[in-house]
Formats: structure tokens, sequence, C-alpha cells
């Protein structure tokens, strides 16, 4: 949100009576220096402090560091440096941990300035970052517990001397301030007015050639070890990329303050990368800056996929899950039968007949031959089916309307069809619906996703994703958008004969869709369990599957299943015979569109001993599709080294089903087989942070699909530069293009997220307002409201419904909220109400009373009183004729008031919600508020707001006489301010639209 520039100059000026937004000075940096407490870095051109230790855990991205090192050459880490040579011309991303207000070759041999540094808890400084904070991020909550402050203070550039040259006398001073808690941090860098007077160094190895380079101002995570063997670049962000943008520094800002940078550096939860501030209009950062993956690399790039998802530790960002217990189980198999065979039908069974049947079937079916299953619903007794049910064609399409929100609430309860005798042909047993009591659109279609259209057929409505957007119709993501995935994982785990419990640990999974790569991790895992899970790698298969890269003639799971299902799956282990049950259950998206999945793994699992290494063969497995159930069975191979036992292979039996609700009113044809090919399984235990990942590489196409030339396009091949939030579309031949997903906006190798709230369209209805989102937007009702089916409009919750109020006491609904009212006979406050025996006086009769016995003077306002004793919600002043309307504590409600002679108000019609405050009324009642005992301070500018609280065009300051414009947010309009005297500038004539750049 942006702020005023009153407020941003209120940092600069604390006790300023006139507010001017103007360059930061010297005496405007944090206190620094000895009399600070402040260490001091050594002389040199490459020095690196005594190491920081922190008080508490900082993070940094997301990831917690416990010390922190101040170098000579501008910048902060968290590790010990290496030698400057390695780094100090070279941009970013670097290989450690870099926080840089000015990397470049910085010499202070000489005398030539000094660098201080140290933590503290100082309240002065964590005041000033919390609100810049609150300044920059309006939506954090963030108080900051300690603060690490650097300073570089006249510090010279690397020069070489060996040629005889006069040292230059240009030194530059900044200053960076990293506050933060136990959760986030937040990074101020600070340029003031005359502070860079260099702006790029020379490289050493190149003295005698006349090349500078800039300085580079930014983060770097650097790199990012993700398997034991292999290291990959971490995310970076990159503030300047020249010698312009250096300069700039103490020019600009992205505070609305020229010289103030501010930063979201890092999240224990969820971080991708740096976030700067946007205030004023002065931002010149640039976009978020990542590595590109390799074209050809074989080892998974971590760079899409923040770590911090893997390791969120809180329970309130994973949406819980409650089993129902109606999905499909594994049924024991008489006569000696494998227990663990999955059975996908019952030769009797019927299938739901709608759409939104909720019943689900426990199918018991034969084993053929090898463990191979032979269900009532093969596919040539499904053709032979489809042969005698002509297929019909949609009657009708509904369009159901889009809107923010994930997906509208299905309908409470199955809808019962009633069927009478004479629609029943006894012969056949076919039923013969009509329009009267089968499920239609018009009466279910908010059981589709709101990027859905609804289509109606003979026997009943299915739900079809929009163009763009792909899925079962009930659930719809949009295409080559990257998906997440997070649920919790629980269960009890036997290694070896310790059974260990899984108590409702993190899951997280990240799948770059176009690429066809799945990034699964589980947090908190104990040993020796983290050790003995690294071969299940079928836990983080179920996300490759669903979201893998798509070979002609083939469709990801997500496109069969949508987000509701259930899997179940029977890993046997050899040699040992240990048996694992894995059960994941598909609840549905989040209202961020990330897919919720809930994961039991129960059973025995072999010994592995602590640091070994897995070895994951690649292998390929066929799918089997049937009518509400998917099947299949394979073996797999895997090796584990370990410094104890060597090398040893070993293998495990996977038998899996996973069963969904189908849609079969449209006879539409459904394969039979496709393959799922695993070409790259990466697996680990991070014993030191208790994660276990799985790295998986997916593709699937039918089966036996060879190496024909279409499938070299570097769609398939996974070599393309599409962006991660974009499709790539296979052309003629080796061409493809990029077409970014939708809610995303670009080229296709660069997409940014649009912001539909800002597109200024009319998204959300009444009581209601919007939030963006990645790719897409959803529409928050107000407190007292409830999303409508149409996932657009709010409507007022009834509260009097679920009775709120005391058993002798009368609801009123009111239009975002209730009241309570004691019945005739009782009294109280609505929610408790007691007979009255003699009651005593209210409220309303005691001030009546107390003004009545006198000594308030003549024209005091005398309160009228109901039978009741309370007040009457029309209350009108006896000598002056004015009334107004009062709440039922008698004050006044605002805007009745009316003259005499007028008519006065219907006080029983229920007030509006309020409104909650505005930028400008939060900005005004402020300062008005900002003396000990609450009065506003003499002399201090405080805003006008009109009735609907914008700010006014034209603003003055009383104390002063000055006048200016401002713009919608407050900010004044330059070179509209006009001395005490002087005409004042026609506020309303419009200013010159702002363009893109200036947006």
């Amino acid at each position: 949100m942006d702020g005023g520039s009153v407020l941003a100059a209120a940092l600069l000026y604390w006790s300023c009576g006139v507010c001017v937004v103007s360059a930061l000075h010297r005496t405007d940096l944090v206190s620094y220096g000895a009399l600070s407490g402040d260490l001091i870095l050594a002389e040199g051109d490459d020095e690196t402090s005594r190491v920081l230790t922190l008080p508490r855990p900082l993070y940094f991205y997301d990831t917690p560091f416990h010390q922190l090192y101040v170098a000579t050459n501008g910048i902060i880490s968290a590790q010990d440096l290496p030698m400057e040579k390695q780094y100090v011309d070279d941009g970013f991303p670097t290989d450690f941990p870099v926080v840089a207000p000015f990397l470049a070759d910085i010499d202070t041999s000489g005398g030539r300035g000094h660098i201080y540094y140290r933590v503290t808890e100082t309240p002065s400084v964590l005041n000033r970052v919390a609100q810049e904070v609150r300044r920059g991020f309006p939506d954090a909550k963030f108080a900051p517990t300690h603060a690490v402050v650097a300073t570089w203070e006249n510090v010279a550039a690397y020069e070489d001397q060996t040629q005889g040259t006069e040292l230059s006398n240009k030194v530059n001073t900044f200053q960076a301030v990293i506050g933060y808690d136990e959760t986030d941090s937040y990074t101020l860098f600070l340029y003031p007015e005359d502070g860079l007077n260099f702006f790029g160094t020379q490289p050493k190895e190149l003295y005698n050639v006349k090349i500078e380079l800039p300085a580079r101002v930014g983060f770097s995570r650097g790199e990012v070890t993700f398997f034991i063997f292999s290291r990959s670049e971490g995310p970076f962000y990159s503030v300047t990329t020249d010698e312009k943008s250096v300069k700039r520094l103490s020019q600009v800002g992205n505070t609305g303050i020229p010289g103030v940078w501010l930063f979201h550096t890092g999240n224990r939860h969820s971080f991708e990368n740096i976030i700067p501030a946007a205030i004023g209009g002065l931002l010149s950062t640039l976009p978020p800056e990542g590595h590109a993956l390799s074209p050809d690399t074989t080892t998974p790039e971590y760079g899409d996929y923040p770590d911090n998802t893997f390791e969120s530790e809180s329970p309130e960002e994973v949406d819980g899950y409650t089993a129902t217990g109606k999905d499909l189980e594994f049924q024991p198999v008489p006569d000696g039968g494998d227990s663990g065979s999955l059975q996908p039908g019952s030769p009797g069974s019927t299938p739901p007949s709608s759409e939104d049947s909720d019943h689900q079937v426990t199918y018991n079916g034969e084993e053929g031959e090898e463990g191979q299953y032979v269900p009532p619903n093969h596919p040539e007794r499904r053709a032979q089916q489809l042969q005698e049910q002509k297929p019909q064609l949609p009657l009708e399409v509904v369009e159901v309307n889009p809107s923010p929100e994930n997906e509208p609430p299905l309908s409470p309860g199955g809808y019962v069809v009633s069927v009478d005798e004479e629609d029943v042909d006894f012969d056949t047993g076919v039923i013969q619906y009509t329009t009267e009591n089968k499920e239609t659109c018009a009466r279910f279609q908010q059981q589709c996703s709101q990027n859905a259209i609804c289509s109606d057929y003979a026997t009943g409505f299915c739900c079809h994703c929009r163009p763009g957007f792909y899925g079962n119709g009930r659930q719809c993501l949009p295409d080559g958008a990257p998906q997440r995935v997070s649920g919790k994982v629980s269960g009890t785990v036997t290694v070896g004969s310790f059974p260990i419990v899984l108590d409702n640990i993190d899951l997280h999974a990240y799948i770059v869709v176009g690429d066809g790569r799945a990034y699964t991790a589980i947090s908190q895992v104990p040993e020796p369990v983290g050790w003995a899970l690294m071969p299940v790698s079928p836990v983080g298969e179920l996300f490759g599957w669903l979201f893998a890269l798509e070979l002609p003639n083939s469709q990801a799971g997500f496109k069969t299943t949508g987000a509701e299902f259930t899997r179940h799956a029977e890993v046997l282990f050899n040699p040992g015979n240990q048996r694992l049950s894995i059960i994941q259950t598909g609840s549905g998206l989040d209202e961020h569109n990330h897919l919720r999945v809930e994961t039991i793994v129960s059973g025995h699992v072999p010994l592995l001993p602590p640091g070994a290494e897995v070895t994951v063969q690649p292998f390929k497995e066929t799918y089997q599709y049937y009518p509400s159930v998917i099947t299949s069975s394979s073996v797999r191979e895997f090796v584990v080294v370990s410094a104890e036992r060597g090398s040893q292979s070993y293998t495990f039996h996977l038998k899996q089903n996973i069963t969904y609700r189908d849609c079969r009113h449209d006879n539409r044809a459904t394969p039979e087989t496709l393959q799922i090919t695993m070409e790259r399984v990466f697996v680990m235990y991070v014993k030191e942070e208790r994660i276990l990942r799985y790295a998986i590489t997916n593709k699937i196409s039918p089966v036996g699909a060879g190496s024909d030339d279409e499938l070299l396009n570097p769609c398939y091949v996974g070599n393309h530069d599409c962006d991660t939030t974009a499709q790539c579309i296979p052309l003629e031949g080796q061409a493809f293009k990029c077409q970014c997903a939708t809610g995303y906006t670009g080229d296709g190798h660069n997409c940014y997220d649009i912001d539909e709230c800002a597109e200024g369209s009319d998204l959300c209805g009444d009581h209601s307002q919007c939030l963006n989102l990645p790719g897409s937007h959803r529409c928050q009702c107000w407190e007292g409201f409830e999303m409508a089916f149409d996932g657009r409009n709010c409507v007022d919750i009834d509260e009097c419904s679920s009775s709120p109020c005391h058993i002798n006491a009368r609801c009123i609904n009111d239009l975002g909220s209730f009241r309570c009212h004691c019945q005739p006979g009782f009294h109280g406050d609505g929610f408790y109400c007691a007979l009255q025996e003699g009651r005593p006086k209210s409220q309303c009769e005691q001030h009546r009373d107390s003004l009545q016995s006198g000594g308030h003077g003549d024209g005091a306002h005398i309160p009228q009183c109901d039978s009741d004793g309370r007040y009457r919600s029309l209350q009108c002043h006896g000598s002056n004729g004015y009334c107004w309307c009062v709440d039922d504590r008698g004050q006044e409600r605002p805007g009745t008031r009316t003259s005499p002679g007028t008519t006065p108000k219907d006080c029983d019609k229920p007030d509006d919600p309020q409104r909650p405050k505005t930028h400008c009324e939060h900005h005004r009642d402020s300062v008005q508020t900002t003396s000990p005992d609450g009065r506003p301070l003499l002399g201090a500018y405080a805003p006008q707001c009109d009735e609907h609280g914008h700010y006014k065009p034209q603003q003055c300051l009383g104390s002063t006489g000055y006048c200016w414009c401002v713009d919608s947010r407050g900010q004044e309009r330059p070179g509209t301010r006009t001395a005490p005297g002087t005409p004042h500038v026609d506020c309303d004539k419009p200013d010159r639209p702002k363009t893109h750049c200036e947006r």
C-alpha cells in the first residue's frame, strides 16, 4: 500500500511540523560508532569480521542462521567469506549467502574510512525498523526483537599504488540494518545524500586497463545442497544493474524517501524471493531474478522451489482433513490370497448415477493370474456397455460465472431422485429420466469449478474445464502454472523392530508442470525412519503422476481425478518381506488453489544405516484405467550404499489403486492404459534439518511410445526456456512456443502475475474485498457475510438461525450483524435475560432522572425511554427541535441528525455495515492521537478526508497557511504547493496520466 509523503517524511523528521520529503542525511542514519557499542572492523583491503553470534536465529530467505560476518567489500554474510578474488568482481548469484548494500572492491588501509557493526536490542533502533516496515508492508505483523547494524563510513575504493598515481579522495558512506524476529527478517539499505561518490571499482587483474565494474546491490541465497551429491544455485535479487542505477541509490528509494530502501528478506515458513517495499511511486528496483535451468542438466534444480515451503512448522498453514471412511479400502482375499492386493470393483456393484453422489462403494473383485486384476468393468465390458447406451449430445451448456473463490461449496447431502413406476421399463431395468427428476446444471451447477462450464446430458450433468484450464471440471487449474501441494503425514512405521510414530508432520510438494519435475519434502522426520523411508519414493510419485509432462495422446492424472481422490498403495520389500501401506487422500483445493493431500503410512520398512545413500533406478509403469478407479503394479530396484555395508541391492513390489468420482453422463472415451516414465529419481534425508526429500521427473504417454522425432521436441525433452509459469507448446519439428499460464502475462520466457484486483474491473460483489493470488484472485467477504454459490457476491449471514440469544430474548438480524433484546418482563443484555421483579432502573432511566433532578442547566437534552426502560431509538431535543437516532446505549448514530422542520430518520431501519477505515482516515486518526494523552499535536498536519473517506483534492496546513494538491493516495502533486495569501491551484484539474514505468 502506498504511503503519503507526510508519513514517509516522518521517518526523517520525528518532530517536524511542516512535512516535506527530502533526501536522507547522515544524521538520519541509525546511530553507529563506539558510543553506540559498535565493533570496528580491522583496516585492510580484504578483511572479515570476527563471528557475530546472534541471540536468536535470523531467517534469510527460508533458512535460519545463527551467526553473521561483516566484510570490507560492502557485504554481510552468514558464512565465513572466501578470498575476495572468488567473488568481488563477479555478479549475482554468489556461492554463499550475501546481503550486499554495496558489493565492490573496497579498501580501508591507511585509515581510509571505518566499518562498524553490532547486533542490538536497543528500543530506538527496533522502533525505527518497525515503523519502516509498517509503512512499507502495511499488512505485516512484525515486531523486531533484534537488529544487526553495519555501517561503512567514508570508505574508499581499492586503487593500485604501484603505478605512482595519487589516491582518489572519493569515499562512500552507507548502512545496512537487518531487523528480525522469530519468523521474519527485513533489511534496510540507507544511502545518505552525499554518501556515494564512487559507483564501482576496477578489477585487480586488469589494473592497467580502464574498466570499472559497477557495484552490486542486492541479495543472494548462495548455493543450496539438495542431495549429498548435488548442489544448486539458490535464488537471488538484484537492486542495481549498471552504474546509472548505482548512482540513483541515494536519489530515489522504494519507501518514498530518497536513499531509503526496504526489503522483506526472510520468513520461517514460506519465502520464494526478496520482496521490495513500494511506496510513493519511487520504486526503481528490478523484478526478482533467479538462476536459469540448464537444458541438459541431470540434477534437479530447486530454483523454482522455495525451501521454506518444505519446512513450514505452523499447523495453521495446512488445512486439516478428517477421513470420512467412505473411500475404497483393501479387502482381504479368501483362500490365502495376497492380503495387500487392490480390488477395483465387484460384479454387482452399481456406479453412482449422478455427478454429485457422495456414496463410495467398497469394491470386491477377483484376482487373476500373477496378481493381475480382472475387474468387472474391464475395458472390454465397458465397450459393450457403451454400445448398448447410445451417446447423447449435450442438451444445453450453462456458463458458470467466474469467481475468485477456489471452489463453491458442494450442496449439502445427496439429491434423491424420485422415480414413478411408469418411468421404469421392468423388462430392461432402464429408468427413463425426465427433466423433473434428473440432476441438471440449473440445480447443481455450483458443484463445478468457477473455471468450468456445466453441460447437461440425457442422464445428468458433467463439469468441463474452460479453455486455458485443466482438471476434471469440479476442480480446474490454469494451464502451465506450477502447482503446490500441502498436507500432513501421520501413522506408525516400524524400522527393524522399533515402531516410530509420525504425528501430523508437514508435507509440501512443488511441481514444475512444464518439465514434469515434482519435488516433495516431509519435515520433522525423526531418525532412523528418515533414512529408512528414502526408498519409498511412491509417496512423491503420486504428485508426479497428477502433473506429469504430457506426451501426445495422453493426459496427466489431475485431468482424470481432479483434487478429490483416494490412493491406496502397498510396498513389499525384498529381501526381508517388510510390508508398508500408504493411503493418500486428496481433499480438494485450498483458497490459494493448492492441492491438499493427507498421507497415512503404516507397516514395516528395512533398517538402513545412518548416512546411507539411496539410488533409485529409472523405470516405467503402466496404469490401467477403469470407471472411478485406476490401478497399477510394478517392481522397482534401488541400491543402498553405506560405509558400514558397502553397496546393497533391493527391490520392492508396488501395487496401488486410485479411486475418484467419475462423471459418465457424457460417455467420453477414457484411456484404457497409459505409461508413466520416471526418468530421474533423487532421494535424500537431511539429518540436521530432519527433512526427507524426493525429486522425480515424470512423463506420461501411451504404452510403448517410442522415440519418434516429434518426441524430441524441446517441450517433451524438457530443454526449453519457457518460464516456470508458462506452457511449452510444441510446433513442427524442433520448434515450440512459450505461452504464459492463465493469470500471468509476458512473452512466455518471462511471465508475471496479473493483479486482477488492480485491473479496475468489478470482480467482486458488494460487501467483499478482492485479494490477489499468484495467477488468480479471490473475493473475501466482510465480517457478517458469507460467499454465495456464485463465488462472487456476499450475502448476509443470518446469525439468528443459530439461536445466539438467550431463550428469553428475541434475535433481530441486521445486515452484517445481529441484535439480542430481552422479551417484555425480562431484563439483561439479550445474551442473558433475568425475570423482572421490581426491576432496577435502566441506564436510560437513570440518565433521564439525573437530568430531571436539576443542577445541569436549562436546555440540556432529557433522553426519552420506552416502557421497558430502553432508550427510544428516535431522540428529539425539546428546545431546539433537532432529532437523531441512538443505539442501545443512547449514543447518537452518525449521520442521523436532522434539523428542525425536516423529516426525522427512520431509526428502526438498520444501518449499513460500517465500512473499514480508509487510508486517509487511518492517516488522520494516527496524527490526531499521537500525544501521550491522545490529543492531536499542536501544529501537526492532519489530512482532510471527504465523507467517503477519500483524501480531499486540496490539503492545507492551518498553522502555516500553505496549501497543495494531492492524488488519491494522499501524495502531494509536484508543483501545486502555494504560499499563504497566493491563489490556490485548481486541484480538480487532472494530472498527467502515469506511465507504465511510474505505476
